[in-house]
């Protein structure tokens, strides 16, 4: 683990702050913009949003049942299914939907206790719950593309 608990959960929240402090500038033009790959702005948002909202259920699953429990995925067979549906959804409800879920990630892993929340933090981890980390890839992505490049 490269980062303590109280050091990932302020990550976590910090990360929330940026992502909402972009979110909150984005037009739907911005929305829009093309990330390569047949993605867009709105399309990496709700790819966090898939993201987050699968970390949120797996930490409220465990919480509730006071042990690790659910198995690795493939990430990308996952991407790759539910990209179809963010390319028909609209860029604003995306970018709404990925604040929303962000929140609830951060929330329902904050909730966690210690001992499960070192297991999620674990390199083989059944869910990412530094989810400050992929945020940051994608805010990265999203600025890069913004500022033209």
């Amino acid at each position: 683990m490269a980062a303590g608990i109280p050091e990932t959960l302020a990550a976590n929240a910090e990360s929330l702050v940026e992502l909402r402090a972009l979110v909150g500038r984005l037009s739907n033009a911005d929305l829009a913009r093309p990330l390569g790959g047949g993605w867009t702005v709105a399309t990496a948002l709700g790819h966090l949003a898939v993201w987050d909202m699968r970390a949120a259920t797996m930490a409220d699953r465990w919480k509730r049942d006071n042990r690790v429990s659910g198995v690795n995925i493939d990430d990308e067979c996952v991407n790759e299914a539910v990209e179809p549906l963010l390319l028909v959804t609209p860029g604003r409800s995306l970018a709404t939907i990925a604040l929303a879920a962000a929140a609830a990630a951060n929330t329902a892993i904050g909730r966690l206790p210690a001992d499960l929340l070192a297991r999620a933090l674990a390199h083989d981890a059944v869910f990412n719950a530094a989810r400050h980390e992929h945020r940051h890839e994608h805010i990265e992505q999203i600025e890069r593309a913004l500022a033209g490049g």
